[in-house]
């Protein structure tokens, strides 16, 4: 079932949610991908042979896991729900980041 606006506040809130959750996600695959990022990060962490990364990294899945398990047994939509929210804040952090040196 798709979302369809009634009035204008309604229909910019909607276009204002997408529009962040569309920069979240750029802005959490920016940070992951680019030079000194989370991904390159993790892979020198590797590579320098600390095991503890790997056990972060386990229980990081885990805990990511147990809480989809938990919400999924709230709701069917919850995890949509908190994806969104959390890629709309990222979204939010993200052009902060980038406005407030200015």
């Amino acid at each position: 079932m798709e979302y369809r606006a009634k009035g204008r506040f309604e229909l910019l809130s909607y276009l204002l949610l997408n529009g962040l959750v569309w920069v979240g996600v750029a802005g959490i695959a920016w940070n992951l991908l680019k030079p000194a990022g989370w991904l390159y990060r993790f892979i020198d962490l590797l590579i320098n042979g600390q095991p503890a990364s790997l056990y972060y990294a386990g229980v990081g899945a885990l805990a990511l896991l147990a809480g989809k398990a938990w919400l999924d047994s709230i709701d069917r939509r919850a995890v949509r729900y908190a994806l969104s929210a959390s890629c709309a804040f990222a979204g939010t952090l993200f052009i902060l980041r980038l406005v407030l040196p200015l």
